[in-house]
């Protein structure tokens, strides 16, 4: 794992620069000792092995520890630090290396998580041990021992510093999972549900599929996060999922042709697909946009008849996503249009059944995509189950979901 601020090494180089690696030695003895034999001999080969390069480098450049030669020299100064970096130096080798052995991380992750993290507590312990040296000169060996166990302290609370930031980033990674999952849940669902209605035409499922790649693309030009793009995505379909309480004598006749009583049955489908939304956790915005993707910007839309920009910005992306989606694919009651003959279509009905912010998005993403993207003619258009059409409105077989 990453390294952490550890206090062990601070009252180790402390006294291996006041009294010699004896007393290093001793004082080292404690933090090698674990439950398991065989990390208790490596932990204590390891911190000989550092404390003999401390010693050594110390001894370089100054003769004698300082409870030996109590001056506060320049040689004294530079043979602390020198001691410190061959002490801290060592392990920032044998660990890493160990690591890396071990568990098989790459160099990369092996420095940046063992050596660049554990250089800020390292710096800290040789500036400790030097403030503990001149304590103890300028006001005996008590005034050492309050800078050391400060010094402990301070590492002690930002380890629990690191630790409480290493939990938090792990319940993000955690909740992140879980919103992924429920995703993934509710795509299931969707796809479940909206492979039934089309059982029913032949053309629900596959306008339903279209839809949701018309949609999402709208939502992503119209300046939505891939958060909320996903959502609209979703929401388009599921919008009509409430055609599977509608009866088979209104949903495959023309909607011209409906009587009163059938033009109801038909009306009611946007609030029963917002309950099956409403019902899914996580969705109870895309829930509200569903209900209101058949209202018109003229204010004689369906179920509230709401006017304009009353509507939201995802519920105006869905109706231009779904308008357009049922020009350019066989339907149960129409045939498709081409792709030019759709546009010219979507442009007539500005203004009275969909929004011309939008409309003008679908228009542009038309303009710089292939013909295929236009007829809705290829996998970009597929999810779990069903596809879009390779000659137009033809049903076919898929198991993968491409722009899940």
């Amino acid at each position: 794992g990453s390294a952490t601020f550890e206090f062990g090494g601070v009252p180790i180089l402390c006294a291996l620069v006041l009294g010699g690696p004896a007393c290093a030695l001793v004082v080292a003895a404690p933090s090698a000792v674990y439950r398991n034999p065989s990390r208790t001999a490596f932990q204590g080969a390891a911190l000989v092995l550092q404390i003999l390069a401390g010693s050594l480098a110390f001894s370089l450049l100054c003769p004698e520890p300082l409870l030996m030669d109590p001056h506060l020299s320049s040689a004294f100064v530079v043979g602390a630090l020198a001691a410190g970096l061959a002490f801290f130096g060592l392990d920032a080798v044998i660990s890493p290396v160990l690591v890396r052995l071990k568990y098989g991380f790459s160099t990369r992750e092996v420095v940046v998580e063992m050596v660049v993290s554990a250089l800020p507590s390292d710096a800290l312990a040789i500036t400790t041990a030097l403030g503990a040296a001149l304590a103890m000169i300028s006001y005996g060996p008590l005034a050492a021992v309050v800078i050391l166990a400060g010094a402990g302290l301070s590492l002690v609370a930002v380890n629990s510093v690191r630790e409480n930031r290493k939990k938090a980033l792990r319940l993000v990674s955690e909740n992140e999972a879980l919103k992924e999952a429920l995703r993934d849940s509710n795509l299931e669902i969707a796809s479940r549900l909206v492979g039934r209605l089309g059982q029913r035409d032949g053309y629900a499922a596959v306008h339903a599929a279209a839809s949701a790649v018309y949609a999402a693309d709208i939502a992503r030009e119209s300046g939505l996060d891939e958060g909320r793009s996903r959502e609209v995505r979703l929401a388009a379909l599921l919008m009509d999922v409430g055609l599977l309480w509608v009866p088979d004598d209104v949903l495959l006749v023309p909607e011209e042709r409906l009587n009163s009583l059938g033009r109801m049955h038909l009306e009611e489908h946007p609030a029963a697909s917002e309950e099956v939304l409403a019902g899914l956790p996580g969705l109870p915005e895309a829930a509200r946009w569903v209900r209101w993707h058949h209202e018109r910007p003229d204010g004689t839309g369906y179920p509230d008849r709401l006017k304009g920009a009353w509507a939201p910005l995802e519920a105006r992306i869905l109706a231009v996503a779904s308008l357009y989606a049922s020009l350019v694919l066989d339907g149960p009651n129409a045939p498709a249009l081409a792709p030019a003959e759709a546009r010219k279509v979507l442009v007539g009905e500005i203004g009275k059944a969909v929004d011309e912010g939008v409309a003008r998005i679908l228009l542009r993403l038309l303009d710089t995509e292939d013909d295929s993207y236009g007829a809705a003619s290829d996998e970009r258009f597929a999810f779990a189950g069903v596809t879009g059409v390779e000659g137009r409105g033809s049903v076919v077989t898929k198991t993968t979901v491409p722009w899940a």
